[in-house]
């Protein structure tokens, strides 16, 4: 557009006023996002609508906390032996692993609460596909998220991932209920399908869409208070596994901007993101006289002595390992040998655990592969199982 020149007559080489110079500058105002509630935070009804315009495409139909009608899906489809692999042996476990004695127990429950995760997994695919087969829809889908936990708990993630397949589509109108039409799946189960698809981008737009099924439940007055508490908290939840997977892409400010975003924040979130980006200062001013995050700001900031102290302090299996590792650094090979064999011992194993001792075994030069094994002995004796890069092996 040309402007027009004092005299009122056209210039023909002025230049064009451009948008920026016309623009008004207007505060910002703070927005909410699919992975924040409305204020307050359990409005009614009228609530629910006036957020619904914040979401980018209509949230679905609010689920209770207790999945709707199942029985009347046909989840046969889900029993058949083809949809589940046989487990590796010989390559992947100890020999001690592969003569241990198998648990009592047959029901994959009672194994997975007893640690016996790789029975628990068998147990599972074994009771799916028995003749008679589970005798509701809700058992069957009970069984099958033990089975993708198990195999998860073994470190076998990518087994699980093919395994789910079976289920195809978690989002289809098949798995909603006709009346209305809210999903008949478990909340934990398809959490866990987001989380077996080994792809953080994908599965941040996975978390977001459950987001939104949490927030409109969460902001609905119909729907009793203990309910909506329930869908509350699993929104806060989504909105950690988001920035979990926003720093497995490495993208620890992306992660930080999000916690800090977060109307309902989890003070220990951030921090650990914090030293997870080695921003231990900004960790540092968060910590709140937290004892576990102080002992691990100083562990990021190479003072294991300060740390060991605050460790030492603290009782549980988490605290000594962390102590352990800080005798590890300290050069004190023997001490931490010993605080973390103590461990085993008193019958207390876990995958960070056994790594890290498997690491003081190898400072022990050639004994280290005799070592590991004795530890693989002592371990199948109270009846858990690791696999080889547990360790280090």
């Amino acid at each position: 557009m040309i402007a027009p020149s004092p005299t009122g007559h056209k210039r023909g080489h002025s230049r064009n006023v451009s948008i920026d110079e016309r623009r008004v500058t207007v505060p910002r105002r703070r927005t909410k996002g699919p992975l924040d509630l409305g204020d307050p935070p359990f409005a009614g009804t009228a609530a629910a609508s006036s957020t619904a315009t914040m979401i980018a495409s209509p949230p679905p139909p609010a689920p209770t906390a207790s999945p709707p009608t199942l029985q009347t899906k046909d989840l046969t489809f889900l029993l058949h032996p083809t949809n589940f692999h046989p487990l590796p042996t010989t390559s992947a476990l100890l020999p001690p692993f592969l003569s241990a004695p198998a648990p009592t127990s047959s029901n994959p429950q009672t194994l997975l609460q007893s640690l016996h995760f790789r029975a628990a997994a068998i147990a599972a695919a074994t009771a799916l596909t028995a003749s008679p087969p589970p005798s509701t829809n809700a058992e069957i889908l009970k069984i099958w998220y033990i089975r993708l936990v198990s195999l998860c708990l073994c470190n076998l993630h990518s087994l699980a991932a093919q395994e789910i397949k079976a289920f195809q589509d978690l989002s289809a109108s098949f798995y909603l209920d006709p009346e209305t039409g809210r999903s008949v799946l478990p909340w934990e189960l398809r959490v866990l399908a987001i989380t077996l698809g080994n792809d953080p981008r994908r599965a941040i737009t996975g978390y977001y869409e459950l987001a939104a099924e949490c927030r409109a439940v969460a902001l609905d007055g119909t729907v009793s208070l203990a309910e909506r508490q329930v869908w509350r908290k699993r929104l806060e939840e989504l909105g950690i596994r988001v920035a979990n997977a926003l720093c497995l892409l490495g993208d620890f400010k992306a992660a930080v901007r999000h916690l800090k975003g977060l109307q309902n924040k989890e003070h220990w979130a951030l921090p650990l993101v914090y030293i997870r980006a080695g921003m231990l200062e900004e960790a540092r001013n968060c910590t709140q006289g937290d004892q576990v995050l102080e002992a691990l700001v100083k562990m990021g900031d190479g003072d294991w002595e300060g740390a060991r102290e605050i460790w030492a302090q603290m009782q549980g299996e988490m605290p000594t390992v962390n102590r352990a590792v800080c005798e590890l650094y300290l050069g004190k090979l023997g001490e931490a040998r010993k605080i973390l064999e103590t461990l085993v011992d008193q019958g207390v194993v876990f995958q960070a655990q056994i790594f890290n001792l498997a690491t003081a075994y190898e400072l022990c030069g050639d004994t280290a592969r005799k070592l590991k094994l004795q530890l693989a002995e002592k371990v199948a004796a109270l009846g858990r199982e690791f696999t080889n890069p547990s360790f280090k092996m």
